[in-house]
């Protein structure tokens, strides 16, 4: 495990936080595909619109915020690395929005993440507001990226 990082136990089970401070776009976690699955699980990522994988420690342990300090960006690992979104202080919670590599999300039905922008459940990437899509920009899965594209055109076509 990366000692720049930590897992300890919180109010909405195990988590993964910051031992140091660390800079809006530096790689805060690297992931890595411990196997692709049959089908999406509940704890499976979503890589494409048919792949799903189980992702390795620390990565998988990392929580949902509907205001996450980290986006993602996929990695030669077949997996994502984690990015900080902004300015990470030591002891900060790492976290990240599953609505960024889920298409249609079934990992939490109710959202307890307690952030202001709480959007209390989380559907998929197919149902995020344009503006939120536009926050994260390039730190999302890249197979969503195209949809990004697809909706841009079919709207200039109209």
């Amino acid at each position: 495990m990366d000692f720049d990082i930590f897992v300890k136990e919180t109010n909405k089970g195990r988590g993964v936080f910051a031992s140091r401070c660390f800079r809006k776009g530096e790689t805060v976690v690297v992931g890595q595909q411990v196997k692709i699955l049959p089908e999406r699980t509940t704890h499976s990522l979503q890589m494409d619109f048919d792949l799903h994988i189980e992702l390795d420690e620390p990565g998988v342990l990392i929580n949902h915020s509907c205001s996450p300090n980290t986006g993602v960006r996929n990695n030669k690992f077949g997996s994502y690395d984690f990015m900080a979104l902004v300015d990470i202080s030591t002891g900060t919670e790492i976290t990240w929005d599953y609505e960024t590599t889920e298409y249609i999300s079934i990992a939490i039905s109710q959202c307890y993440c307690g952030s202001p922008q709480c959007r209390s459940q989380t559907l998929g990437f197919q149902f995020l507001p344009g503006e939120i899509k536009k926050k994260y920009g390039e730190f999302i899965a890249d197979y969503l990226k195209i949809t990004i594209v697809e909706s841009v055109t079919t709207l200039t076509m109209k």
